[in-house]
């Protein structure tokens, strides 16, 4: 066997196939896999992610700070999401807010009068039955205030029921304000550059994973209908014609299968990497008018109109459009890459 070859276990090589029959068995009639497979191929083959390292930022915050900030930062924004925000956070909406201290040792399982969870692990928005509750679980430090705005963005262009439309572009929002929250951190003074650079090298990388993880969940679907099962000499053909080092595809397949069993779940989270930068370019040379299109884009998502809510944001769903998109995105990371880098990383290594 040559050391660049990756091969599965029997077990594993099972626990694939089952995994992407679920996902086969998950697809939506609603959503164009064909393109998605295209555009998960583009970016998890053009993105240019570089440096993984990150240094963890652990800023301490209390939690009545981190909400404090996060209104401060959408008052500071625009006045009418401000209020919608207030709303959401002083309990005048259709939305529970749960802002609470994280506590590892609490059982999560417990349920409300609703059958919702009464706290979870992680910040998220749960809906039951027409009931719906903002999960923020705080853990001390600066990512509480990044947390608070992403969850509260959500309830922007939120809708009950399925909208395929909101489920392909439902991350678009909650990380155009990310991004726009570290504008506002850092003119205040709260966190520095490279605090601020470095959150969003973590976050970045990540979101190339969820491309990644997309792209092979799409292409091991397209093997499984063609041939009705994926086997070794399947995983050495993706390993050579994507010139993966064994690494990579071992983490690839391993968050895979220890992961969503719907597509759908991490490509959100791809078109949002791809999406906010070009949002924020926008932004940043007129806030003003980039805030207004944003405004139309809600109501374009809540509406199904997936064309028309790209459109607003100048973006079209063609090869050529995702191509400019990539490029856009490379630049960002390359400016946060320059802010990130620490000579000094590896001089206590022998």
């Amino acid at each position: 066997m040559e050391e660049k070859d990756f091969y599965l276990s029997d077990e594993i090589l099972e626990i694939l196939n089952s995994f992407i029959d679920l996902n086969i068995s998950h697809k939506s009639k609603s959503t164009d896999y064909d393109f998605l497979y295209k555009v998960s191929e583009m970016m998890a083959t053009r993105i240019q992610i570089g440096d993984r390292y990150i240094h963890e930022v652990d800023k301490p915050i209390s939690l009545e700070d981190a909400k404090s900030i996060a209104l401060s930062f959408y008052q500071d924004l625009d006045q009418e999401l401000y209020e919608k925000v207030s709303d959401v956070v002083n309990g005048n909406s259709k939305f529970e807010f749960r802002m609470y201290p994280y506590d590892r040792n609490e059982d999560f399982s417990k349920r409300d009068e609703n059958g919702l969870p009464i706290h979870t692990r992680g910040a998220k928005v749960q809906s039951y039955k027409g009931k719906s509750v903002i999960y923020i679980p705080c853990r001390g430090t600066i990512f509480d205030v990044y947390s608070a705005v992403h969850e509260i963005a959500h309830t922007f262009d939120f809708i009950d029921g399925d909208n395929p439309t909101r489920n392909m572009l439902g991350e678009v929002t909650p990380y155009s304000f990310q991004a726009m929250l570290k504008n506002y951190l850092l003119k205040n003074n709260i966190i520095t550059e490279k605090e601020a650079a470095e959150i969003e090298k973590e976050e970045i990388k990540s979101r190339f994973d969820d491309g990644v993880e997309t792209f092979a969940k799409l292409k091991f679907m397209k093997i499984k209908a063609q041939k009705g099962r994926i086997e070794q000499e399947d995983i050495n053909k993706i390993q050579s014609d994507y010139k993966l080092h064994p690494n990579q595809l071992n983490f690839i397949i391993n968050r895979m299968i220890h992961g969503d069993n719907n597509v759908d779940c991490r490509a959100r989270y791809m078109i949002a990497q791809l999406i906010y930068p070009k949002y924020m370019e926008d932004y940043e040379k007129d806030p003003k008018e980039a805030i207004k299109r944003l405004k139309e884009y809600f109501t374009h998502v809540k509406e199904n109109k997936f064309e028309e809510s790209l459109k607003t944001l100048g973006i079209e769903p063609t090869d050529e459009c995702v191509l400019q998109l990539i490029d856009i995105s490379n630049k960002r990371i390359g400016n946060i890459q320059k802010q990130t880098i620490d000579r000094n990383t590896f001089e206590d290594i022998e």
